[in-house]
């Protein structure tokens, strides 16, 4: 089996990162040591534990996880969204998957081959695996899935990750076979995030049906869903791994956080995801309970449409066509006073889309606030007076999404530019925001890639936007550079690290300089845990239930 790993240098670069302050004392992490229909009515069905998931958790079998907010769909392929994907991540699983110090290892398939030419790469499936309802996995459900990724027409929002596949086969019931168009080195990182669904619930379906029957391979079998509530799931008995020692598992969505962090100190939750960082100190000071701090992987940043011919200014020359205009927003925008006062110390200044220890990091230094720099660019770009905007922003996603969207409104007014504020909830932003909607004209959102690799970064946030190749799938703001495309494209070809590393580098510089976006922060991942667990955190923050222990 040839395999190929990308380097990682990501654990040594967060521990660095780490906070000790951010609202508080320093704290040590600790150490770590059948499918159902989608209704209330199923969880009659479920099975043996079905009460513990519901909420007794005195027991050492049990866990109940606290979260910002609701998955976006009970269909794994509709939306490529964190909370989303961990929870879908515990039912569903792919050909590969990412350990805990985020390398990829076999799961579905046990292992792959790759041609001379590095353009057909041949996996080998598992013997018998089952789907929750007792069938036995084979090649046909692995190519209905991937094909149901691959199509742009499909409610998918995963094209990305098939974006250099020219085929795939299943030659025979444990085999799956896929060409390329080109070399690409972020192979095992894509097919990791493609789950892996029976064919029967997944080929030719819509999205209500694929969301109706919730039947994988994961460690654990869906058991309910009360929408804004619960998801209760059970251990599966049958896994053809090491069958979790935490046999019941809630995630509740609490989107407030006072709410949030009440349930925490009360001890109706075990964990909690996303402590507020205003709440830090009261839950560290709590007997029984410890708060975990890590430099975060995602991103906050802001989209801007950069088309001169925008649609969405009829009969006028877009503004943020201008670089000008776009390095006046970006000036006007002081986000140290936004990590201090809104963020209270808990993010890290972004300056690059490519986090530190990834391939093509290199350290960028930020440009200084300077507002009246931004009224004499405006005015060199023929805006004297400013221009008038609207900013989308999610309202219940991100750690103070909304008011860090209403900051940035603030800090642009004060240069002129008229910000109409469009704040709305995640379940209906992801959908408004995508590149073929046409919706947005500047956008607040994030974005966390654990790949490891720059050029993913690269790949899906500002490559030309193009659906049917599935390009740029994250290029809100619709940028174009054929300069940068071509520099991705033969990033794509590159399988040594410090060469690919040295494109990534020249791809941000060239954006950066552009202000094809405006970086605001990567978030700190700031979780709450019970004294009584043991638990060590993911770079990535996804938390999954069998990586918990009682002690």
């Amino acid at each position: 089996m040839k395999k190929r790993t990308l380097s990682w240098m990501l654990a040594a670069a967060i521990v660095a990162g780490s906070l000790a302050g951010c609202g508080g004392g320093s704290t040590e992490t600790t150490a770590a040591s059948g499918g159902q229909e989608t209704t209330a009515a199923a969880s009659a069905e479920a099975g043996a534990g079905t009460e513990a998931a519901a909420g007794e958790t005195s027991g050492k079998d049990s866990l109940v996880i606290a979260m910002a907010s609701d998955i976006l769909s009970m269909d794994p392929y509709r939306y490529d969204e964190g909370p989303t994907n961990q929870v879908m991540l515990h039912m569903y699983e792919g050909l590969v998957r990412q350990a805990a110090d985020m390398s990829f290892e076999p799961c579905l398939a046990e292992s792959w081959d790759t041609s001379e030419d590095g353009l057909t790469w041949t996996f080998h499936l598992r013997k018998g695996v089952k789907f929750h309802d007792g069938e036995e996995m084979d090649s046909a459900d692995a190519l209905a899935s991937i094909k149901t990724a691959m199509n742009p027409d499909s409610p998918s929002a995963f094209s990305s990750y098939t974006s250099s596949f020219t085929s795939v086969e299943a030659p025979d019931a444990e085999t799956i076979v896929i060409t390329t168009d080109t070399i690409n080195p972020l192979m095992l990182f894509d097919l990791a995030q493609i789950y892996i669904l029976k064919q029967e619930n997944v080929e030719g379906k819509t999205e209500e049906e694929i969301a109706a029957k919730v039947v994988g391979t994961g460690r654990y079998k869906f058991v309910e869903q009360v929408k804004e509530d619960h998801i209760d799931m059970v251990a599966n008995e049958d896994y053809w791994g090491e069958v979790p020692a935490i046999k019941n598992v809630r995630f509740r969505p609490i989107t407030n956080e006072a709410t949030r962090t009440a349930t925490m100190l009360t001890g109706e939750v075990d964990f909690t995801i996303g402590v507020s960082v205003r709440d830090i100190d009261r839950l560290e000071n709590t007997e029984g309970i410890s708060v975990l701090r890590q430099k975060g992987l995602r991103e906050i940043y802001l989209n801007l449409d950069s088309r001169e011919d925008s649609p969405l200014f009829p009969g006028q020359k877009n503004p943020m066509s201008d670089p000008k205009v776009r390095q006046a927003m970006y000036l006007a925008i002081d986000e140290s006073a936004i990590i201090k006062s809104i963020m209270n110390g808990c993010a890290f200044e972004m300056n690059s889309i490519v986090p530190e220890g990834y391939v093509g990091y290199k350290e960028v230094s930020r440009e200084a606030y300077d507002p009246e720099k931004a009224k004499a660019l405006l005015a060199e770009a023929g805006y004297p007076d400013g221009f008038e905007v609207t900013l989308d922003a999610p309202n219940d996603r991100y750690m103070n999404d909304a008011q860090i969207a209403q900051a940035v409104a603030g800090f642009l007014e004060k240069v002129g530019i008229k910000v109409n504020l469009n704040l709305m909830p995640k379940a209906n932003f992801f959908s408004y925001i995508k590149p073929v909607e046409n919706n947005s004209m500047f956008l607040m959102t994030g974005w966390s890639d654990s790949s490891g690799d720059g050029l993913s970064l690269a790949h899906d946030m500002l490559h030309t936007y193009d659906r049917e190749a599935g390009k740029g799938t994250v290029n809100r703001g619709h940028y174009s550079n054929a300069e940068v495309d071509a520099l991705i494209e033969q990033a794509l070809t590159e399988l040594d690290d410090a060469k690919r590393g040295e494109l990534v580098a020249q791809i941000d510089e060239i954006a950066r300089a552009d202000y094809a976006y405006i970086p605001l922060h990567f978030e700190q991942d700031t979780n709450a845990i019970k004294d009584t667990l043991n638990y060590t955190p993911r770079m990535n923050n996804y938390v999954f239930a069998w990586e918990f222990s009682y002690k």
